[in-house]
């Protein structure tokens, strides 16, 4: 018996014309294809024309459990026949609302595919539920974006008959045998050709990318803004941002910019082997963004399974319980023996008696969850010893990181020579003042530039026939020494496990970041910190007069590493203008000198400036007045050596800058007779403070990633022998 219900309508054996079940599963879970039924049926009644799409429709074969289907589409084929077309829970993830993707930083399949599916309800085995996944989703429909993830972690919708999303592994033990009796006429078996090896790209996305445009212009209330590559840390002006991820902003009415910053994309290549043939035939999978460190194994050898398996068996056959994904036997007609497959499609032909097309993977039995190489445990080795594998441990990976290079030197501060020159004429009295005055204060050295990071190395333990391994993490290289040469700090030594050693791998800039924890290893250190300024003439000064030649910018502090600072020299200033120079006035009948003392110095991580400068030397005279304009001081060398980083492989911070040197005093002068006469020699101004030495290099250490068996218990749903517990239709208990 046959029935098709849908709505008020029930069709029933002979209502039915004609109708045909297709049935289907990816092996390798690459994408989701939806289970379909299209029949004709007889009906009277042409309001079966007023459809709404995704309205359920049960069908129903003799005592099997129904399956639910969903419509999509009702033609009229003649006066009282109609062609419907449904499709399983699969298909209203097509259509409908987009899914936004986003990025993923270890967030559950359990918390992931519920998300995904939306309206569509859905049931995560359990054994899947606290998987981890890391990587990005682009915008896509809801199925493409599940088909990502189910990819990733080496599971399948199993069995939607009852109309829910059931989310787990194929089970690999027999279900049914298809004997010779049940295959009719005319089966063929194809033969792939050899695969050498499969090559799968694990991506990483990190912050830490340039900033970018993401919109500029006019905005309506509640536009969504999509971004063609990811991006973090959104910023808007000119309007808000509603709600948001890596993907999109949805943002409200105005006229303004979007602003965000790009994610670094890192891949690599991982490669699983499948066969030996003459010529290579490698196939690649580089587009999958859930492939990450910790699953691209797992991915490489599925896909090693999958492509293994050469002969495909295609034929009709007489359906018993047989579902798509399945293993059974299936009878050989060429070869005369019952041998293993996998059922990837059925093709069923709905009649008083059924027929199903069926094509099916010889030898292909679905990996277990005891099987899998996921990479669910991590551990950081420091120092040196030796490493005791895990028992039960199936794979490993290892990335090595070196002691990383020191920093080198701060520069030293800047020099300040003898005080310029300086003349001007009174506009109201028309004296004129001739002496000197301030010297630009000597810049702070510049700090160090910073070591490189540590050398990395990532691969793969061979950890057969091993239950343990020594390994060694290399020490950061010393800061290098003040020299105006400004020479390297010293490198790193090298990181080993077993053989494999850090010895003339590369460092990249940007170091490693771990893409379970987000933390960041290795990578160029810090610049050095630079030396504060000296005081010397305001830099906002572009003619010398009465009213700026005391205006003067002070000497710079210095904040170190921890937070400290370290003050720049005083100088002395007017007690109601701090701006400018504090000054003393001589006089000998008609000649007058007014002037300063030397100014304050820049300071020094560890090291405050000095100041104020000294005195001027002025001597009065019977009809002169001679003197000599107070000196500069030098800048402050650091008493401080940058820390070791706390970060592992980061390179040493640069040394401190010397503080700049301070100008020589403020000496002017004049006279209204030429009976007297003022003489002032310029005073020298002050030397730049010596670079300190530059930072260590960071320590190296070894990440492990494992993956470890997870035995298969006996249980109420577990059989003797570890195999699950079947119900009378061959299926699978679900927990």
């Amino acid at each position: 018996m046959n029935q098709i219900i849908y709505s008020k309508w029930v069709f029933e054996d002979d209502d039915i014309r004609s109708a045909q079940i297709y049935r289907a599963t990816s092996l390798i879970a690459d994408s989701l294809e939806p289970n379909t039924l299209n029949a004709t049926v007889r009906c009277s009644d042409s309001s079966i024309l007023e459809f709404e799409q995704d309205t359920r429709l049960t069908y129903v074969h003799s005592t099997d459990l129904p399956a639910y289907f969903y419509i999509q589409d009702i033609t009229r084929t003649g006066p009282d026949e109609y062609a419907i077309s449904a499709m399983s829970a699969i298909g209203r993830l097509i259509h409908g609302e987009q899914h936004y993707g986003g990025i993923y930083t270890g967030q559950t399949v359990g918390q992931v595919i519920p998300e995904i599916c939306g309206p569509v309800p859905c049931v995560v085995k359990t054994n899947l539920q606290d998987v981890q996944i890391y990587g990005w989703l682009p915008i896509a429909s809801r199925r493409d974006n599940l088909a990502q993830v189910l990819f990733a972690v080496g599971a399948w919708i199993r069995d939607d008959l009852d109309g829910v999303l059931h989310i787990e592994r194929l089970w690999d033990g027999y279900t049914a045998n298809i004997t010779q009796a049940q295959i009719y006429q005319g089966p063929s078996m194809s033969y792939g050709a050899k695969v050498t090896q499969v090559v799968v790209t694990e991506h990483q996305y990190v912050q830490g990318g340039e900033e970018v445009t993401l919109f500029e212009g006019q905005s309506q209330q509640g536009d969504i803004i999509t971004f063609s590559e990811p991006a973090y840390n959104l910023r808007a002006s000119g309007f808000s941002i509603l709600e948001s991820n890596a993907n999109y902003a949805k943002i409200t009415a105005g006229n303004g910019t979007l602003i965000g910053s790009a994610y670094i994309h890192n891949t690599r290549q991982i490669s699983a082997d499948v066969s030996q043939a003459a010529e290579p035939n490698v196939v690649t999978v580089s587009d999958a963004t859930l492939v990450s460190l910790v699953n691209s194994s797992d991915v490489a050898q599925r896909l090693a399974q999958y492509y293994a398996c050469l002969a495909t068996f295609d034929g009709d056959i007489l359906p018993g319980q047989q579902l798509d994904g399945n293993v059974v036997g299936i009878y050989d007609p060429f070869d005369r023996q019952m041998v293993q497959a996998c059922l990837k499609s059925l093709d069923i032909k709905i009649s008083g008696t059924l027929k199903a097309t069926v094509s099916a993977l010889v030898g292909f039995k679905p990996p277990q969850v005891d099987d899998s190489q996921t990479l669910d445990e991590r551990i950081v080795l420091t120092g040196s010893g030796t490493y005791q594998i895990p028992a039960g441990t199936t794979l490993i990976r290892y990335v090595l990181i070196s002691g990383a290079q020191g920093g080198h030197c701060g520069q030293k501060g800047g020099d300040v020579g003898t005080s310029p020159s300086v003349s001007w004429s009174d506009p109201t009295w028309g004296d004129q003042y001739r002496g000197c005055g301030l010297a630009d204060g000597g810049v702070g050295g510049e700090g160090g530039a910073p070591g490189a990071g540590a050398r990395i190395l990532e691969g793969t333990l061979d950890i057969s026939d091993i239950a343990s391994i020594p390994y060694s993490c290399g020490l950061g290289g010393l800061g290098a020494a003040y020299d105006p040469d400004d020479p390297d700090g010293a490198a790193g030594s090298d990181t080993e496990l077993g053989a494999a050693t850090t010895a003339g791998a590369q460092a990249p800039e940007d170091g490693y970041t771990d893409p379970i924890t987000g933390e960041k290893y290795g990578g160029i250190g810090d610049q050095g910190i630079p030396g504060g300024k000296g005081a010397g003439k305001a830099a906002e000064v572009t003619t010398v007069d009465d009213e700026t030649v005391q205006l003067f910018d002070p000497a710079e502090s210095v904040t170190d590493e921890d937070g400290n600072t370290w003050s720049g020299g005083l100088t002395e200033t007017e007690a109601d203008a701090p701006d400018r120079v504090a000054m003393e006035m001589r006089e000998n009948d008609g000649a007058r000198i007014w002037y300063s003392r030397g100014l304050g110095a820049g300071a020094a991580a560890g090291a405050n400036g000095s100041g104020p400068g000294p005195e001027a030397s002025v001597s009065v005279r019977s009809s002169s007045i001679v003197a000599t304009a107070a000196s500069g001081l030098d800048g402050a060398t650091p008493a401080l050596t940058p820390k070791k980083p706390a970060q592992y492989g980061k390179g040493g911070r640069g040394g401190y800058g010397g503080g700049g040197a301070s100008s020589g005093g403020l000496a002017v002068g004049s006279t209204d007779s030429s009976d007297y006469t003022v003489s002032i020699t310029a005073g020298t101004g002050g030397i730049g403070g010596n670079g300190g030495p530059g930072g260590p290099g960071g320590d190296g250490c070894i990440i492990l990633y494992i993956s470890r068996a997870i035995p298969q218990e006996s249980g109420p749903l577990v059989t003797s022998d570890a195999k699950w517990f079947l119900d009378k239709y061959g299926r699978r208990f679900i927990t």
